[in-house]
């Protein structure tokens, strides 16, 4: 009888544990999971790939190359802004906190077809969570 309390403290401990990572929350497994990678192309007058989907609070890594000349890659709600020069390559590393479609523009002029330069960025909405 004497072994039957530790075994009973063990088992509602164990219980304990299982239920509170039952608990975590989604989007904190998504902010701390590694950027998820994303490769994207500059060049005369597009983005390629061009629509990028991700989803809210999801980390994202873009690594834009320049395909052909001087471009820029810029996303106005989230602070996104970078030059990319001839033949070179940026990383663009953030977190995408609200839901919706947003443009993606050439930052940098690029030549007579530059204003249609455009691409776009889809943030899906976190599923709500079930209880």
């Amino acid at each position: 009888m004497h072994l039957r309390r530790p075994f009973a403290i063990l088992t509602c401990v164990t219980a304990g544990l299982l239920a509170a990572a039952s608990r975590s929350d989604s989007t904190s497994a998504v902010q701390t999971a590694e950027p998820r990678v994303i490769n994207v192309v500059a060049k005369r007058y597009e983005f390629v790939p061009p629509a990028i989907e991700v989803i809210q609070g999801e980390r994202v890594r873009i690594v834009v190359t320049s395909g052909d000349g001087f471009h820029g890659f810029g996303i106005k709600k989230f602070d996104v802004s970078k030059e990319i020069a001839r033949g070179e390559t940026v990383t663009i590393e953030f977190t995408p906190d609200v839901a919706g479609e947003f443009p993606i523009l050439c930052t940098g002029f690029c030549g007579d077809g530059h204003e249609e330069m455009k691409g776009l960025l889809i943030v899906k909405a976190r599923e709500a969570r079930q209880p």
